[in-house]
């Protein structure tokens, strides 16, 4: 769990952004830890085509979280946002340009001899035109969309005992030990944590180095990054809002970006029902984020852990075709329809 206060550091920083269809709010606490290890980051062009948030969560320091929140969101916003509006450009590209500035940043940082024992997750959601929501994350930071009211998963953790992630694990000479890789790592993916990336091994139970051996000498192959004990390569996801704003039981409502230590307290639903319910009441974003993260502090638990962990969350207004105070008016009278309330 590392090192911890014996009373939690409660400030909280607190950002509002309001557009004209995407509005957000950041929010972020120390809580017990003994330093602050999350990172954020959030870009939007002027015609709000494209808007970009990252999430990331560091250990073992915070030189790597760091690096990603003045780096990854910006190499990709800046890829995205010089692509032509006005030409066919398949999703395909929006994703490949995405992961592969994932690999480069992860490339950037390991000339970094001081982040051997360092690391960090990242979740970076994009809305592209108003119309594609993507998802990449690495780790087990965590996006999720309000679809009039459900909890729309967008992506997953990245833990050892995941059947597909042991395999890559085990194939590429690493083990798993009380749900750590070699005992010490709780993730599966990562940027930083270079000593989980060692590109070249000798393992007979590989099958891709069996297939490939007579390509290599002193039967040693060099293994590409998707294939390191932990890989930074992210899992990415793909929703289309505006295929899912046409069905009223689906329209989207606002997205819920945080760090594992916001989940840790709350389920998927348990947040949204949350989030709702106090716009029902009146509540603006900043102050839900601020009772949110006060609230993971009261569910500190020292047999499970939770509630220690440094806290970072980002809401997301989705409000397309209405001003913020209109959402607001919508989100209040909506909820309160469903409780039978008015």
């Amino acid at each position: 769990m590392g090192q911890l206060l014996s009373h939690p550091i409660e400030d909280k920083e607190i950002t509002y952004q309001s557009h004209e269809s995407i509005s957000y709010c950041i929010g972020s606490m120390q809580g017990y830890r003994t330093t602050m290890e999350d990172a954020q980051d959030v870009k939007v062009n002027e015609d709000e085509s494209l808007a970009v948030f990252g999430v990331f969560d560091g250990h073992g320091g915070r030189i790597c979280s760091e690096y990603l929140s003045e780096h990854l969101v910006d190499i990709i916003f800046k890829k995205l946002n010089k692509l032509d509006k006005h030409k066919s450009i398949s999703t395909h590209q929006y994703l490949d340009i995405t992961k592969q500035a994932f690999f480069k940043v992860d490339a950037d940082l390991s000339s970094n001899t001081a982040l051997n024992n360092c690391g960090s997750t990242a979740i970076v959601s994009m809305i592209i035109n108003k119309r594609y929501l993507i998802v990449a994350n690495t780790g087990d930071s965590r996006c999720i969309l309000s679809l009039n009211g459900q909890a729309k998963t967008l992506s997953y953790d990245h833990k050892p005992i995941i059947m597909n992630e042991r395999v890559r694990i085990e194939n590429s000479n690493g083990y798993i030990k009380n749900n750590r890789i070699n005992e010490i790592l709780a993730l599966s993916r990562a940027f930083g944590d270079f000593k989980f990336k060692l590109p070249y091994i000798d393992n007979p139970r590989n099958e891709y180095i069996n297939k490939n051996k007579k390509y290599f000498k002193n039967d040693l192959v060099h293994l590409p990054p998707e294939l390191f004990q932990v890989t930074v390569e992210p899992e990415l996801m793909i929703f289309d809002l505006k295929n899912a704003s046409k069905r009223r039981d689906t329209t989207p409502e606002f997205l819920v970006i945080a760090c594992d230590g916001i989940w840790d307290c709350y389920k998927n639903k348990e947040i949204v029902n949350i989030i709702r319910h106090k716009l029902s009441t009146g509540w603006k974003l900043n102050k839900i984020i601020e009772f949110i993260l006060h609230d993971c502090l009261t569910m500190a638990n020292n047999y499970t852990g939770i509630g220690f962990d440094n806290m970072t969350i980002i809401i997301v207004a989705l409000h397309d075709g209405m001003s913020m105070d209109q959402w607001y008016e919508t989100m209040k009278d909506k909820v309160l329809k469903e409780k039978g309330l008015a």
